[in-house]
């Protein structure tokens, strides 16, 4: 469990919150975040539960509702999130799906879009 979030609770965004279909379903909301610009700790967060979900088929629920500018400017965080799921955790992503994508959301995803590789790219599922 994240040390930051047992002193803090809420100040990352990233859960399991259940099964559907066989596959694990992680959710994240990073305006619900009160340290969304804390790189690290977020992907300590991130790479403590994904090492918990081992080589189970899992889904990201990326719920980009209040995402604003602040969210947009912590590239150095989705660059970090972009390499755990390339490197370690993206085998056994099945899937993307990203919901009330606000126009940063957009923009920083054009930033980022460079930096995916090719099926981690192909598995989002933009949502409205």
């Amino acid at each position: 469990m994240c040390k930051i979030c047992i002193n803090n609770p809420g100040s990352h965004s990233f859960e399991f919150v259940g099964v559907q279909n066989g596959m694990n379903l992680y959710y994240t909301c990073p305006a619900k975040a009160t340290m969304y610009w804390d790189t690290e700790g977020i992907l300590t967060h991130y790479e403590e539960l994904l090492e918990q979900n081992g080589d189970h088929p899992w889904i990201w629920l990326f719920d980009g509702e209040g995402f604003g500018l602040m969210h947009s400017m912590q590239i150095s965080t989705a660059l970090g999130i972009v390499d755990l799921f390339k490197k370690k955790y993206g085998k056994y992503l099945m899937e993307i799906r990203i919901t009330h994508p606000t126009t940063y959301i957009k923009s920083l995803y054009a930033v980022i879009y460079p930096f995916l590789d090719e099926k981690i790219d192909n598995i989002i599922q933009w949502g409205e």
